[in-house]
């Protein structure tokens, strides 16, 4: 397996520790809940569907053959280093979480904005720091967008608050605008966002070819 391969397995394990592969070199991921659903191109063609049950168990597998090669067989993945070999049976397609085939519709999104790891770092640490796990999402004025760890039961609890470039365009909404942190399940690297308020965004990687589609709460 290349690298980006590696890359995929290691970030849709954080999203579901199920995973199907479709032959073809794009990889699609969903969790059980549904609300949080991702694409990656592999640059690797898989030569036939197959399923694994539980990705990290797999990545433990491969860990255990330094240098190793992956071959597609009939019924497993063959893993096999100079002298040492490890048979990892397919997953039946039909038992598994397995990710929608086409791309997920957007419908018009009135809030657009560049979210960078190091923003996306501090609004980590900002809930580890706090305990709440709500991302609000507000005008921030003059060409920003606000993104704030609150908690949204409570108006008089700590918040953290930082501003981001983007746009905030007119909403046709009385629900506030916000993700559950822990289902920013990316990869590294930078995103362009997309917001919409029938409760769905889009986070697209600047540099990586990984897609998200995650689920807004109903407050």
């Amino acid at each position: 397996m290349n690298t980006q391969m590696l890359e995929i397995l290691r970030n849709f394990g954080t999203i579901n520790s199920n995973l199907v592969f479709r032959e073809g070199d794009v990889v699609r991921t969903v969790s059980d809940a549904k609300n949080v659903m991702a694409k990656a191109d592999a640059s690797e063609p898989m030569p036939k569907e197959f399923g694994i049950y539980d990705v990290n168990e797999l990545l433990s597998a491969m860990s255990l053959i330094e240098g190793a090669s992956v071959s597609y067989e009939e019924t497993h993945l063959l893993i096999k280093g100079e002298n040492s070999s490890i048979k990892y049976f397919y997953s039946d397609v039909e038992m598994l979480t397995s990710a929608p085939d086409k791309d997920i519709m957007m419908p018009p999104c009135e809030i657009g904005f560049t979210l960078t790891e190091s923003v996306l770092s501090g609004l980590r640490k900002a809930s580890q720091t706090f305990g709440h796990k709500t991302v609000l999402i507000e005008d921030g004025g003059e060409g920003k967008v606000k993104l704030s760890i609150v908690d949204v039961k409570n108006s008089s609890s700590n918040a953290y608050n930082v501003s981001v470039s983007g746009n905030f365009g007119d909403v046709q909404t009385t629900t506030r605008l916000s993700i559950n942190i822990d289902n920013l399940k990316l990869v590294s690297g930078d995103y362009q966002v997309e917001v919409s308020s029938k409760l769905i965004s889009k986070f697209t990687n600047t540099s990586k070819p990984f897609e998200y589609w995650i689920a807004l709460e109903k407050n």
